[in-house]
């Protein structure tokens, strides 16, 4: 029920932003992402994320995708930078609070990957549970991206991606590894997020 009621947050934001397309698209400005109740929370937080960076100039628009995201209870990974301290500092937040969603959301990463780099990032996931991790650049740029099992076999095919989410359920609790690679020839920065 949370994280529907989040996901209609994020609609209304992204419907809400509709109005401005026209200017968005004459400013340069990418159209805000469109969530519908079909979106899983990973991928949703992921988008919301490359949203708010391309926000940076607009911070109504920004404050109202930090809503949003606030909504999913999203948190930055232990020991990493959190771009979206900087982004309140630039938001004008919307006047009514934000909805609260789930109390362990998904934890997010903020990155930059330079041309033909890649990261890899190991994270334990427990057995029987459903696992997501999502990808989202805030640009055009497509980084290839899998996740792979113990034994280095990918548990979702690896695919080019812009906004990419893999899903799955370990048999076992074990280790697994997030490969993002930037085949391009330009840095692409990238938003990961694990729930």
């Amino acid at each position: 029920m949370k994280v529907l009621t989040a996901l209609s947050l994020a609609c209304v934001l992204a419907l809400g932003g509709c109005a401005a397309d026209g200017q968005q698209a004459a400013r340069g400005t990418p159209a805000p992402l469109l969530l519908t109740s079909t979106a899983e929370p990973a991928e949703a937080v992921a988008g919301l994320l490359a949203d708010a960076d391309s926000a940076q100039g607009d911070p109504k628009r920004l404050g109202m995708i930090l809503a949003a995201l606030d909504a999913f209870g999203a948190r930055p990974m232990a020991g990493e930078a959190d771009p979206v301290v900087a982004w309140r500092s630039r938001a004008e937040m919307p006047k009514a609070p934000p909805y609260r969603g789930r109390v362990l959301g998904p934890a997010y990463k903020a990155g930059m990957l330079n041309p033909g780099a890649t990261v890899r990032l190991p994270q334990l996931f427990d057995g029987g549970r459903s696992a997501r991790v999502a990808v989202a650049t805030p640009g055009q740029a497509g980084l290839d991206f899998t996740v792979l099992d113990g034994e280095a076999k990918p548990v979702c095919p690896p695919a080019k991606a812009r906004t990419r989410e893999c899903m799955w359920t370990p048999l076992f609790s074990g280790r697994f590894e997030i490969v993002l690679t930037n085949p391009s020839s330009n840095a692409a920065g990238y938003y990961l997020v694990i729930d």
